[in-house]
């Protein structure tokens, strides 16, 4: 069973499996129980459940939430592809997971015992490498993700996502709804309104049937404001 496990950890661990259909790639090779799908709004993993068990995102996006009484906006972060649910808990010797993680999206994902993961990662240190890499890339998205809402006001927090975005597609149109981006962004919706309105008026962007749109002219300014920012 364990060869089976490696040789589909070496496949999710360096990316080389279909995106869109991880159970195409994943099929035959996957011990049957590894592969695990999640409807949207279903819940993955729940908060102080012992933490027995390590879920690789495959593909969908899941929302990660703190249970706190006194604050109705208990989301922490949205995360998608690659992402290792559970082995931040095992590396800190945190015996249960410290969230909640519900799908967002419809989700896809490898299963795996944390004791079996860890059996075969220290034996095999083929998979060292590729799992450093995924871990850096969440770790890189937390800190840029910490960073901006340290350092940056709201609508600067706007600003900077639509920069970056535009950056390297003029004119770029957003796909996300009002909705989605107050989420994406960790924006009140009622604010988020308020500041698209602002920088509409002051020539960072322009509306058009509803969509915010960047064109040449926009992303000018955005990069007097936003282009020297290293996160």
């Amino acid at each position: 069973m364990h060869s089976n496990i490696t040789k589909a950890l070496r496949i999710i661990l360096k990316e080389e499996y279909n995106k869109k259909n991880p159970l195409v790639s994943l099929r035959g090779i996957a011990p049957e129980g590894c592969l695990v799908t999640a409807r949207e709004n279903e819940t993955i993993i729940y908060q102080k459940d012992p933490a027995a068990y390590l879920y690789m995102l495959l593909c969908g996006r899941a929302v990660i939430l703190n249970q706190i009484s006194w604050n109705s906006d208990n989301v922490i972060d949205y995360v998608e592809s690659p992402h290792i649910l559970g082995l931040v808990e095992y590396l800190n010797n945190i015996d249960y997971y410290t969230a909640f993680v519900v799908a967002k999206t419809r989700c896809v994902m490898f299963r795996i015992r944390v004791s079996d993961f860890v059996q075969i990662i220290k034996t095999d240190a083929s998979l060292c490498y590729p799992t450093l890499v995924i871990m850096g890339k969440i770790t890189d998205s937390n800190m840029n993700h910490a960073e901006r809402h340290k350092t940056f006001h709201p609508k600067d927090i706007l600003g900077h996502y639509l920069y970056l975005r535009a950056s390297s597609h003029l004119p770029y149109t957003c796909p996300l709804t009002r909705n989605a981006l107050a989420e994406e962004l960790h924006i009140n919706l009622r604010t988020l309104y308020r500041h698209i309105d602002d920088m509409e008026k002051k020539g960072y962007l322009t509306l058009r049937k509803g969509k915010i749109v960047i064109e040449e002219e926009h992303l000018e300014k955005l990069a007097d404001r936003y282009g020297d920012i290293i996160l």
